[in-house]
């Protein structure tokens, strides 16, 4: 009866990953039956097992509360078919996407790119950044490119998102050093050209690692995007777009972070930016652990060194 119960949700999980799922299953449809079926015991027992097992003890790590029943639902709810959720919002309609995502203090942007001199989009692991890929240039920024490792550029991420409001791809091999910084020089180009640069500010790859504390841990992360600001006085604004209730989405938008007194010397900079976003990061991930990215949540686990 179980292996049965899989092959039926295998089989619509297929369904609606693939280019007519995208397009055709209605988004407020599909996001109800996705947060019916990531409701049931059968989902949290049995389907998600691992997922579910891995989550609490994360949220056991970290020292939540104990009673987070609802909380983990919420995380199978994120988790689960996210690829699609992308394809069906990219293909939305521009009255029905006003009614389901919610930029919020848009005009930070709109001033910064008004400026002329770059705007970097700092976005993480949490959510549903996969978003940003499609809301700013539907929106109305047509300048708007992602940097993104090749790995990534070649997901499903990307697949069948609508090519008419996808954001550009400046793609990078994360193994090469000297790829990494031929597309640097490519994102700087586009910031002096007064354009906008998307990229991810907790991954792994990057030219530089500094050694933060994080959640009761020490763990690298890369200024890459601080060094890229500094160099063509690009304003950061970090990004965290994320479920809000009856399956919209919020994209919340954050004041750009400071970068430093210019007496500072570049080193110092770069770790005041990163630390920055750090603190912005570890906020989310305390409030609201049930949104972190589930790869980013067992690395965090994996880490063993401790913020002493």
């Amino acid at each position: 009866m179980i292996i049965k119960r899989k092959k039926v949700v295998d089989r619509l999980k297929n369904y609606f990953l693939s280019k007519k799922g995208g397009r055709r299953i209605p988004y407020r449809s599909g996001s109800l039956l996705i947060k019916w079926f990531c409701g049931t015991s059968y989902a949290r027992n049995k389907y998600f097992k691992k997922k579910a097992r891995i989550f609490n003890t994360f949220l056991e790590e970290i020292g939540f509360p104990e009673d987070t029943a609802q909380m983990e639902q919420e995380m199978l709810n994120v988790s689960f078919l996210k690829k699609w959720r992308a394809v069906a919002i990219s293909n939305l309609s521009d009255r029905k996407f006003k009614k389901y995502v919610h930029v919020n203090n848009l005009d930070i942007l709109t001033e910064s790119h008004k400026k002329g001199k770059g705007v970097i989009l700092v976005s993480s692991h949490y959510g549903f950044s996969e978003l940003t890929i499609s809301t700013f240039p539907r929106i109305g920024f047509t300048d708007v490119y992602t940097m993104v490792a090749s790995q990534g550029a070649d997901s499903e991420k990307f697949n069948n998102i609508n090519p008419n409001i996808e954001a550009k791809k400046l793609v990078f091999d994360y193994l090469s050093d000297i790829e990494l910084f031929k597309v640097l020089m490519e994102a700087k180009h586009v910031l002096n050209d007064g354009g906008i640069i998307h990229l991810l500010g907790d991954g792994y790859h990057g030219k530089s690692s500094m050694t933060i504390p994080f959640i009761g841990k020490l763990r690298g992360f890369r200024g890459s995007y601080a060094e890229l600001a500094l160099s063509t006085d690009a304003e950061i604004i970090p990004v965290f777009v994320y479920p809000d209730k009856y399956y919209h989405i919020s994209v919340d938008l954050y004041p750009p972070l400071d970068k430093g007194k210019e007496d500072q010397s570049r080193e110092d900079r770069t770790r005041h930016i990163v630390k920055q976003y750090v603190e912005h990061l570890t906020a989310k991930w305390s409030d609201s652990p049930q949104f972190v990215n589930m790869g980013y949540i067992e690395k965090y686990l994996h880490h063993v060194d401790k913020d002493d």
